[in-house]
C-alpha cells in the first residue's frame, strides 16, 4: 500500500504582517510617511501619547464589496430563471415557485444575518432586490392561479362580481 503523506504549511508571517500594518497605520496617523524609516529627531516626543488609530476600515469610507453584489445578482438571477423571466430564447418557459422562493427567502436570510455590516450601499442593493423579486414572485403565483382556475373551468372574473 501506498502512504499519503500530508503536509501542513503554517504561515507564522501573519503576526509580522499585522505589526508592521499597525505601525504604518501609526505613523501616518501622526504625519510621517511610512515608507522612509523613523528618524529620531522624527519621532514624536516622549511626553506625547499617540494612541492607536483605528482600524483601517475605520479610517478610510466604506466600499461597497463586489463580491457581495455578485452573490446577490447571482441569487437574483437564480430566482427570475425560477421564476420564468430568464431562460432559453424561443424555449418553454419553465415555473418552479418553491424554487424561487427559496432563494428569495436566501436573499432575506443573508440581510438579516448582514444586518448593520453592510455599508449602505449594499443594504439598498439587498433591500432593493427583495422587494423587486418579491413582487415579481406575486405576480407569477396570481398567473398561476388564474391559469389553475381557467383550467379547472372557472372563470376568475365571475367571482369578482365582474358581468362576463
Amino acid at each position: 500500500m501506498s502512504e499519503i503523506k500530508t503536509r501542513v504549511v503554517v504561515d507564522e508571517d501573519w503576526k509580522a504582517r499585522v505589526q508592521r500594518e499597525k505601525e504604518e497605520a501609526r505613523l501616518k496617523a501622526i504625519g510621517t510617511d511610512p515608507s522612509k524609516p523613523v528618524q529620531p529627531s522624527e519621532a514624536p516626543p516622549e511626553n506625547v501619547s499617540v494612541s492607536a488609530p483605528a482600524p483601517a476600515a475605520d479610517m478610510s469610507p466604506q466600499k461597497v464589496n463586489p463580491l457581495f453584489e455578485g452573490l446577490i445578482n447571482m441569487l437574483a438571477t437564480q430566482a427570475m430563471y425560477c421564476l420564468g423571466l430568464l431562460g432559453p430564447q424561443g424555449g418553454p418557459v419553465q415555473v418552479n415557485l418553491e424554487q424561487a422562493k427559496e432563494t428569495i427567502d436566501i436573499i432575506v436570510m443573508l440581510r438579516d444575518k448582514t444586518k448593520g455590516n453592510l455599508v449602505p450601499e449594499e443594504a439598498a442593493v439587498v433591500q432593493e432586490t427583495i422587494a423587486e423579486l418579491q413582487r415579481l414572485f406575486a405576480a407569477r403565483v396570481q398567473q398561476a392561479q388564474a391559469q389553475a382556475m381557467q383550467q379547472a373551468g372557472i372563470n376568475p372574473n365571475n367571482l369578482r362580481g365582474m358581468p362576463q
